[in-house]
């Protein structure tokens, strides 16, 4: 998922230990989605997984939360006590507040303005090389239909629905933790390794 125009640092080569926070299916899970809350239950899950690796390789544990039923919540906060970014977490939490209420309002629908909080607080966070502000970046999806037939669809933030919205939302997210997560791991001596940043640009220039 990517602009089809972008120069170079803008492509992202994901892999590695880190191919297991970008599995195609989630990602295809809520660009596709017919209701609000998939995606963000969908992209809830992402990031639980995120504070799970975190939280393993800072402790050179397999699964620190293994064998009890530990709350997001809590997670989130023992992340935050062993070093995950203050920026990061605080969005991760208002990713979690949202998934609350999708979760216990059956007819909730999220509010303009609180898509737009989220979306600036992303926008807001660290990347180097710089990416893409969530406005300007385009979900752009190539495969084959039901009838053997090729397609392609993209989406941008000016035309899409909440929905994508929100998925763009958390693909700049998470593209954004998996960057500082890498970097961080590397300043620590953690083995765990992403297998290139930036990545080189497709020879077909089209979305990744």
């Amino acid at each position: 998922m990517t602009i089809p125009s972008a120069p170079a640092a803008q492509y992202v080569g994901v892999g590695g230990d880190f191919g297991r926070v970008f599995d195609p299916e989630d990602y295809l899970t809520m660009v596709n989605a017919l209701d609000e809350a998939t995606v963000v239950l969908r992209a809830h899950l992402v990031l639980e997984e995120f504070l799970n690796i975190w939280a393993a390789r800072n402790t050179k544990t397999e699964d620190l939360f293994d064998g009890t039923f530990v709350q997001f919540k809590t997670k989130l906060v023992i992340c935050r006590n062993l070093g995950l970014d203050a920026a990061f977490t605080d969005v991760i939490d208002k990713v979690n507040d949202i998934r609350n209420r999708y979760s216990h309002r059956r007819k909730y629908r999220l509010e303009e303005n609180a898509l737009n909080s989220i979306r600036d607080r992303v926008n807001a966070l660290p990347s180097e090389p710089e990416l893409l502000p969530c406005e300007k970046f385009e979900i752009y999806l190539e495969g084959t239909d039901h009838c053997g037939q090729r397609k392609q669809v993209s989406y941008s933030w000016a035309t899409a629905d909440t929905k994508k919205r929100l998925a763009v939302v958390q693909v700049i997210l998470v593209l954004k933790l998996v960057q500082w997560m890498q970097k961080e791991f590397n300043t620590r001596g953690i083995a765990y390794n992403l297998v290139v940043w930036p990545a080189p640009v497709p020879p077909s220039a089209s979305g990744a």
